[in-house]
């Protein structure tokens, strides 16, 4: 089975970089880029020009950057992925996730059935958050020297993409049979809800951001099925 991989920047801050990340996609045969929540200082005019200034490091790889979209959140950039895998140092971020080699990537989203993986980057000054990781079913780690940890964002892509080009095709590891699982927006959905009730029933601190980070990464360790995510959502409404 071949996976498809979609790039996906949060809070990207430098056209420079967007075009880098475009350009490394570009060698390795990876065509979707999402950006979330990007240029966030002054959305407005970045908006207008980032691609313009993005041309000048996105070198024979201008498809990828004009037919790029912004988005205001993680699920909604996820749309249409079967998970999310997040990147990380770690050096900052303590994992709550599964953390797995670059070299894994691709057998452990066979393994889990996922046909279509969103792999997030996290901005140039603090990588990804504890929030954003929330959000992905397993943590990639880059293995780098202790003392240089990390690495600059269209360099982190380019990496990314060479290792998944030679390892796409990869066999998936004798796990349990995969079944369909709802997709992040679905989860996502169901964390609004849970949300909502806890809200309404056991007041606000109840759904403070430790908590709904908590839920969202239950829901992706249970690997629920679609039709127990149905069937969640339902219980939900009636209750």
């Amino acid at each position: 089975m071949r996976i498809e991989f979609r790039i996906i920047l949060v809070k990207p801050r430098n056209p420079d970089n967007i075009g880098a990340a475009a350009r490394a996609m570009a060698n390795f045969g990876l065509r979707e880029l999402a950006l979330v929540s990007a240029f966030e200082s002054d959305w407005g005019e970045a908006e207008k020009n980032w691609r313009k200034e993005a041309s000048v490091s996105a070198i024979d790889s201008m498809e990828i950057i004009n037919s790029a979209r912004l988005f205001g959140s993680i699920p909604e950039a996820a749309e249409g992925c079967d998970m999310l895998l997040g990147t990380s140092s770690l050096h900052r971020v303590k994992p709550e996730r599964d953390v797995i080699l670059l070299s894994q990537a691709a057998v452990y989203a066979e393994s889990r059935g996922a046909s279509r993986v969103g792999l997030l980057f996290g901005s140039e000054k603090t990588g990804l958050t504890k929030e954003d990781l929330s959000f992905c079913s397993a943590i990639i780690n880059i293995p780098t020297r202790e003392n240089q940890p990390s690495m600059n964002l269209g360099q982190s892509v380019a990496v990314a993409a060479y290792e998944l080009a030679a390892r796409c095709a990869g066999k998936p590891a004798a796990l349990r049979q995969a079944a369909p699982e709802p997709s992040p927006m679905e989860i996502e959905g169901v964390v609004e809800k849970i949300r909502e009730k806890l809200t309404r029933e056991a007041g606000k601190h109840w759904a403070a951001e430790a908590q709904v980070r908590a839920i969202r990464r239950g829901l992706l360790d249970a690997r629920l099925t679609k039709n127990a995510m149905n069937a969640l959502n339902l219980l939900l409404k009636k209750t």
